[in-house]
């Protein structure tokens, strides 16, 4: 039998060192892991294109890497590496005739050694061989160059070209996108200062707009004052001229009718002043039926003059926040309000009831029910269901509740007769 060949411990050694080792990139695999490094953030231009400048250098050797920008009949060094002093006060010749050839004729331009070879300008000086790509952006337009010089004589590759025209590529449309930046940034500035103009015109129009409806109500509102005051004036008027032309006769009744019109002057004004001035709230627990009990005995002959009944229909205890005397204005008006529109010897129904969040006083009768069309604007001041009332005292009832944290609500229909619901909070436990 044939004998097996040892294995050599020194080859084997040797190779199990290579297999460890990583084998050397390919140059298209370099330039792709150069590109994949450097990345482009929008609104961060400068560092981008430093490092392009960069890269640029690792894969070409050491020289020197600028980028250009042409816009508007004007050059610019957007970057340079390594940075150079010359570059940036304007003194090399970099944007001279070496980029105008590639700007003018979207090619790329390689010089071997442009110290011999001048037709397209000189180098920096310490610099001898040149290469000069276009910035195409993606509509196609010229915007710029990258350049790389190097130190000695050489002759560019097609791969180098290649190399180049990616970088350039990725350098056009980071410019463009910068550009779509700063013209976002822009619009954004603009459209914000459009939109605070047209917020300051819609504001003074909405100004203008409020005043116009004040001015509006405070005629409709003089207009109501003129026609309730008028009313009874004139019936003091008639009233004195009958008592000047006839001093003979008894005027009893005509001045009780006068010593009426100034009563109800003196109503209306105490109700204007009631409306108008500013509400004080001091509000605190209250016990509705306690305050409900006290609120008839106190008020109950309201309803004795029509011969009617006033009766508190409870269930539970409740407790609510409110101020007393605001209160007692609000269920005074209603109750009011409700005594005129029944019929004599009718009950006026006060029922206490509650739900998570409110305490509730329902005020109810059968009399007269109030029009549909007033229902929804019953408590806008001078609409009255009355011939001789004022308007107010619904209007009042609900500026009190309001003041308290409540709320008014009203149904009215033949079948069911009217309610009135006041709700308030209910006090904390």
């Amino acid at each position: 039998m044939g004998e097996v060949p040892k294995e050599n411990s020194t080859d084997s050694h040797l190779d199990i060192n290579s297999a460890n080792e990583p084998p050397p990139l390919h140059p298209a695999e370099k330039i792709l892991a150069t590109l994949t490094t450097v990345s482009y953030r929008a609104g961060e231009l400068q560092s981008y294109l430093d490092s392009v400048c960069e890269a640029l250098l690792e894969l070409m050797g050491t020289g020197l890497s600028a980028i250009t920008l042409y816009r508007y009949g004007t050059k610019k060094v957007l970057a340079t590496k390594p940075e150079s002093d010359c570059l940036s006060c304007g003194s090399m010749d970099i944007h001279g005739q070496l980029s105008t050839h590639v700007l003018n004729t979207n090619t790329i331009l390689t010089v071997e050694n442009a110290l011999s070879n001048t037709q397209y300008g000189s180098p920096p000086e310490g610099f001898c061989s040149y290469m000069g790509v276009p910035l195409r952006s993606p509509g196609g337009e010229v915007v710029g160059t990258l350049c790389y010089f190097d130190k000695k004589a050489r002759q560019f590759t097609d791969r180098e070209e290649q190399t180049a025209e990616l970088f350039a590529e990725r350098i056009a449309i980071a410019l463009d996108n910068y550009d779509l930046f700063q013209k976002l940034g822009e619009y954004s500035d603009s459209l914000e200062l459009q939109v605070q103009e047209r917020s300051e015109q819609l504001l003074k129009a909405h100004e203008e707009l409020a005043q116009k409806e004040k001015l509006a109500a405070l005629g409709e509102f003089a207009s109501h004052i003129t026609h309730e005051i008028r009313n009874p004036l004139t019936t003091i008027r008639l009233t004195l001229e009958y008592i000047k032309k006839n001093p003979e006769r008894s005027p009893e009744k005509r001045l009780e009718l006068g010593i009426g019109e100034v009563s109800r002057l003196e109503r209306l004004l105490n109700e204007l002043l009631l409306y108008a001035k500013p509400i004080e709230v001091n509000a605190g627990p209250l016990e509705l039926s306690g305050f409900c009990q006290d609120f008839i005995s106190t008020f109950d002959s309201i309803a004795k003059e029509r011969r009617q009944t006033l009766k508190l229909l409870t269930d539970t205890p409740v407790t609510v926040m409110a101020d007393r005397d605001k209160l007692t204005q609000v269920i005074l008006n209603l109750v009011r309000n409700a005594c005129e529109a029944a019929d004599p010897e009718d009950t006026i129904t006060l029922r206490l009831g509650k739900t998570d969040t409110v305490g509730r006083v329902s005020v109810h009768n059968f009399g007269n029910t109030i029009p549909a069309d007033k229902l929804p604007i019953i408590t806008e001041p001078f609409v009255s269901c009355r011939a001789n009332g004022s308007g107010l005292g619904l209007a009042i009832v609900e500026s009190l509740q309001k003041s308290q944290g409540g709320n008014v609500s009203f149904t009215s229909s033949v079948s069911d007769g009217t309610v009135v619901e006041i709700d308030l909070p209910l006090a904390p436990l």
